[in-house]
């Protein structure tokens, strides 16, 4: 009898990201992929004083989706689509990459001016063999666009996907979950559907428990396989809860990652 209602507990380790450290999730030693989920990075929260920033020179995607979401804070993404704007908190940017397209990142002037608290995740998403050669695409979905209900008396928000019968206006070309919950003074219980493919659970803030197994700030655990335990959440958490369907390994080297080898190296000599 399995004594966690989890496969998987992981805490992840530092990388750098234009001199500012990020919690690295995934890839991980102990888990490569959650489902289609093959990058997931935790940043923040660090506080920024006025006039400082983040800027994250143009560099080129392929063959994946990036997922871009701010707790607090904000980004302008700008690419060679001719896709300018700021992600603002709450706020949802899926950048579809497909072929290949080249964008930048950088925190926005205003927001520079008056600095504050920087909080967020990315991730990166496999693409089913197919569409990995599609047409890039970006989409922006504000906050008062996504979706949210009540739910065990935490307020869920469906970024991607659709969850308890909400779904997200966010696009996508495979099955893909990633939903926010959150609670303010009252804790919550979430009792979680069954879900086809693999999930994962990220403790962003306050702590938690899966059944009766507390669960940490700062920790991903990965359910086993068809497993629907009850989500609880202390007063002030929030966890992000994603998933879906494995498209299978995955070959990954910089901001590519590609179905097999020789399309890896084929998008490395287009983008040196």
């Amino acid at each position: 009898m399995r004594g966690d209602p989890f496969a998987h507990q992981i805490f992840g380790y530092d990388v750098y990201e234009a001199g500012h450290p990020i919690r690295r999730l995934l890839p991980s030693r102990e888990r490569p992929m959650v489902g289609p989920f093959v990058l997931f990075d935790h940043f923040g929260p660090v506080r920024l004083a006025p006039g400082q920033g983040v800027e994250i020179a143009a560099h080129a995607h392929a063959h994946l989706a990036t997922l871009t979401y701010f707790f607090s804070g904000a980004s302008f993404h700008a690419d060679d689509l001719g896709n300018r704007g700021a992600i603002e908190a709450g706020a949802v940017a899926w950048m579809h990459a497909g072929s290949g397209i080249v964008h930048s990142e950088r925190t926005p002037d205003e927001w520079r001016t008056r600095g504050g608290v920087g909080h967020g995740i990315q991730a990166w998403i496999a693409l089913p063999e197919e569409f990995e050669i599609s047409p890039p695409r970006f989409q922006l979905a504000r906050r008062d666009q996504i979706p949210e209900v009540r739910v065990g008396g935490a307020i869920l928000r469906v970024l991607v996907g659709e969850m308890n019968g909400i779904r997200s206006p966010i696009e996508t070309c495979s099955q893909v979950l990633v939903a926010e919950a959150r609670t303010a003074d009252q804790a919550a219980e979430i009792p979680l559907a069954p879900m086809n493919g693999a999930r994962g659970i990220f403790f962003v803030d306050g702590f938690g428990a899966l059944d009766r197994a507390r669960i940490e700030k700062g920790t991903l655990v990965v359910l086993h396989d068809g497993d629907a335990p009850t989500l609880r959440l202390a007063p002030h958490a929030t966890a992000l809860i994603f998933g879906g369907v494995s498209l299978g390994r995955r070959y990954m080297q910089g901001n590519f990652i590609a179905s097999s080898e020789a399309r890896l190296d084929a998008i490395l000599r287009r983008y040196p």
